[in-house]
């Protein structure tokens, strides 16, 4: 009865008048009987062109999936070869760690380096730290200039010891070290 109705609604789709139920039969008769083996070759042909096609699919997808664990396991690999390169310029980077991380397990797996893939993922970290550095760096060179200045020897008259003679061999040397003491110190001496 059901196979009834749903010819009918194909019937009616198509513009086609419905068979009746005695051509059904007729049908069900002609392939069980006279036109069974015909009937049966072109089944089996139609689910051997099905099936081929699922199975020439599956086999696609199953060395596309093993081409992918290949190129992963390469990734990989490369990964281990390149944490000593990373380590020179970040003690810190640890692979396995990272790899915890999706944005640095998706970058590594789509190719990108290691270097380049631990300097995305750290890259805001990194600001800051550089950040830190330049300003700690200038805070040493300002008090190194402030306090090199206090300590310079005063210049065009600020403080001197007159030289009482021209002649060098008359001095004593308590005043020929206070001279190399005011060379060292950047002074001119003249005499």
């Amino acid at each position: 009865m059901e196979l009834e109705e749903k010819q009918a609604q194909e019937c009616r789709q198509t513009g086609e008048e419905a068979p009746d139920a005695g051509g059904q039969e007729d049908f069900e008769e002609l392939i069980r009987g006279k036109y069974k083996e015909f009937f049966d070759r072109r089944v089996k042909k139609i689910l051997d062109g099905r099936l081929r096609a699922m199975r020439q699919e599956n086999m696609r997808l199953r060395e596309q999936q093993q081409r992918q664990k290949e190129e992963a396991a390469g990734r990989l690999c490369r990964l281990r070869e390149q944490e000593g390169e990373v380590r020179r310029v970040h003690p810190e980077f640890n692979w396995q760690e990272e790899l915890k991380n999706p944005l640095f397990g998706q970058l590594v797996l789509a190719g990108a380096e290691a270097m380049a893939a631990y300097e995305t993922v750290h890259r805001q970290e990194m600001l800051e730290q550089a950040m830190r550095y330049a300003a700690s760096r200038t805070r040493k060179q300002v008090a190194g200039s402030v306090m090199s200045g206090m300590g310079r020897v005063a210049e065009n008259g600020g403080r001197s010891i007159a030289v009482t003679g021209s002649d060098p061999s008359k001095l004593t040397s308590k005043e020929l070290a206070d001279i190399r003491r005011r060379v060292r110190d950047g002074e001119k001496i003249r005499f």
